[in-house]
């Protein structure tokens, strides 16, 4: 049996969902902020969906401040463990006030640790509380979903990329308010996030994973003093601490996949299987440019052939979805044949286009195959695994014959779609559809009546 003590929080949990292996172990003090840092996938939700009782792993330990929840002999169910969770997106009762939401999972007893006015006061919700959810901006709505939590009276608060689905200047005005937390309650926090800007300026001790792994765990102070210890992008502004390099004409390492679960929101991926019969190349190109052509944001990059007067293939081109440009990729074969795939220099050009998508943040992004070169490591799949990553929507397209590759690859997440012009365009319009009302519902609360009026309740 594993020793506890008061003061700790001491947690180990082994095992596999699909293709995804975690083996954490992790001891932190039960008090301040410890954050837990590393890249999407690396096992970081995971853990904490361990911790909270939603995940349940055959081989796993968990201990707060003295008190075991999980051992070889016990598991406490989620609902009997004092836990707040805040994820990514508040989702709060949209029939009831501010007021009423903080107070649902609050206990009946008013003799709790953590007061309602307190909460009110720290999180400025006092001049809110009659406010409907849906005249609040997204960084209202947020804390209003800590100040949920709060009240619930935890031993132990999770918080899973609070400020993940906020834009920068949202962030930059929440986080004064997690700072106010952290200085005025006792209570111990675990904040998972992959930005070290947030990090930095609300924690205390950081737990770095990698893989399913923790690879490092101690004070913040000492892994920014401490250059002996894992490059960790600490100074900058996300955990991207791998050690890969591109070059032209270098094959790409495979990425570290596949992703996981938890992390990513499996309907942004989308994957058009295919045969040999099927022209995948002028469907996808036709309906990404269609998409460009109507106003939509979308990047990548789409490859079409190039046929002469009389219909025959004479070559083929990439377009850079984003600026319109034409990438080069043929390289002759012989009379009426081309090369299909990215030369060199082509494929170091599509990497840049697949890059400044990302960077931009736009609504969609098309990569046009996941096909024999992304299967054995090369090719643009370390460019389509930081998309998936980034949680930006994703359109490809899978030839049959590398769909076990692409399930490898991807860990089965996403939709597969048949190779159909009306199947991609409802799954477009229906994934577009509610990220714009995601969008709507975070309006800012002085957005103009009309942009709010679809909107209101009551």
């Amino acid at each position: 049996m594993r020793a506890t003590e008061p003061g700790r929080i001491d947690a180990a949990f082994r095992g596999s969902l699909g293709n995804f292996t975690l083996d954490a172990e992790l001891g932190v003090p039960a008090s301040g902020i410890t954050a837990i840092f590393g890249p999407s996938g690396c096992g970081k939700t995971t853990v904490a969906r361990c911790i909270a009782g939603l995940q349940r792993m055959a081989d796993g330990f968990c201990a707060i401040d003295g008190d075991i929840w999980q051992d070889r002999h016990l598991f406490r169910p989620v609902h009997r463990r004092p836990i707040g969770y805040v994820f990514q997106e508040a989702s709060l009762f949209p029939h009831l006030s501010v007021r009423g939401n903080l107070l649902f999972g609050a206990p009946r007893a008013a003799d709790g640790q953590i007061a309602f006015d307190e909460v009110a006061e720290l999180l400025g919700l006092a001049a809110l509380l009659d406010r409907s959810p849906h005249r609040l901006s997204g960084g209202e709505r947020q804390r209003v979903a800590i100040g949920r939590a709060l009240l619930s009276q935890p031993k132990l608060l999770l918080m899973d990329e609070p400020l993940a689905a906020l834009d920068r200047t949202t962030k930059n005005e929440i986080l004064p308010f997690l700072e106010r937390l952290h200085d005025r309650l006792s209570l111990p926090v675990f904040y998972i996030s992959h930005d070290m800007t947030e990090i930095e300026r609300v924690a205390d001790h950081l737990v770095l994973m990698e893989r399913g792994r923790v690879i490092g765990a101690g004070p913040l102070h000492t892994f920014q003093n401490d250059p002996a210890l894992p490059r960790t992008g600490i100074g900058g502004r996300h955990g991207d601490y791998s050690s890969r390099q591109n070059s032209v004409g270098r094959a790409t390492r495979k990425t570290s996949m596949p992703i996981e679960f938890n992390d990513i929101d499996p309907n942004r991926v989308a994957a058009i299987l295919y045969g040999p019969q099927d022209d995948v190349d002028s469907l996808l190109a036709d309906f990404a440019q269609d998409l460009v052509r109507s106003g939509e944001r979308i990047g990548g990059v789409v490859q079409r052939n190039v046929k002469d007067g009389g219909g025959c293939q004479v070559g083929m081109q990439a377009i850079d979805l984003m600026t319109g440009a034409e990438i080069s990729i043929c390289q002759p074969l012989g009379r009426g044949a081309m090369a299909c795939k990215l030369d060199a220099a082509g494929l170091a050009e599509a990497a840049v286009a697949v890059t400044r998508a990302i960077a931009a943040n736009i609504d969609l992004i098309v990569i046009n195959k996941f096909s024999k070169q992304e299967a054995a490591g090369e090719g643009l799949r370390d460019e389509l695994a930081a998309a998936i990553a980034a949680g930006i929507p994703v359109l490809t397209a899978v030839p049959e014959k590398c769909l076990d590759a692409w399930t490898d690859f991807s860990g089965g997440i996403g939709t597969s779609l048949l190779c159909e012009r009306d199947v991609i365009a409802g799954w477009w319009q229906d994934l577009s559809s509610r990220i714009k009302r995601a969008r709507e519902a975070r309006r800012p609360s002085d957005a103009p009546a009309a942009l709010l009026a679809d909107h209101h309740v009551g």
